[in-house]
């Protein structure tokens, strides 16, 4: 059985592979947070964070990180367990996505079949990026 990675985890490989000290990261973060959330993002609050001694910070946290660390911000939110900051306008603006989430919240899905949707979902969206090229 695989260990999955803490958020904690994944961003001390992410810091440590730019060459970060958690003062240099927490520094470059805090620059860019507006000051209501910037209160208290420290390079002791990243050390809790890294340690699982604390929960992840904000959305809006996670994702000056990954900026700061030219990570991949949704995958640093699904470690966080919190929601992508556009879910709720999508389930709101489509009916399609709310239909989706729903018969799949009915469906009593495995881990093995959330992979295998994920999977087929990036499969869909990479084909439609890189359509066929049409042979005139």
């Amino acid at each position: 059985m695989s260990q999955q990675t803490t958020f904690g985890q994944r961003l001390r490989q992410l810091r440590k592979a730019k060459n970060l000290t958690q003062r240099d990261l927490a520094a470059k973060v805090s620059a860019r947070l507006k000051a209501e959330d910037r209160r208290g993002f420290d390079f002791t609050y990243l050390s809790k964070i890294e340690n699982d001694k604390t929960p992840p910070p904000s959305v809006a946290a996670i994702i000056q990180l990954a900026g700061v660390l030219e990570a991949d911000a949704n995958e640093l939110i699904t470690l966080a367990g919190k929601a992508p900051p556009n879910l709720g306008k999508t389930l709101k603006e489509s009916e399609s996505a709310r239909t989706f989430f729903r018969s799949a919240f009915d469906s009593d899905l495995t881990e093995e079949d959330w992979k295998k949707l994920s999977q087929e979902l990036k499969r869909r969206t990479k084909a439609r990026e890189n359509p066929p090229k049409s042979g005139n």
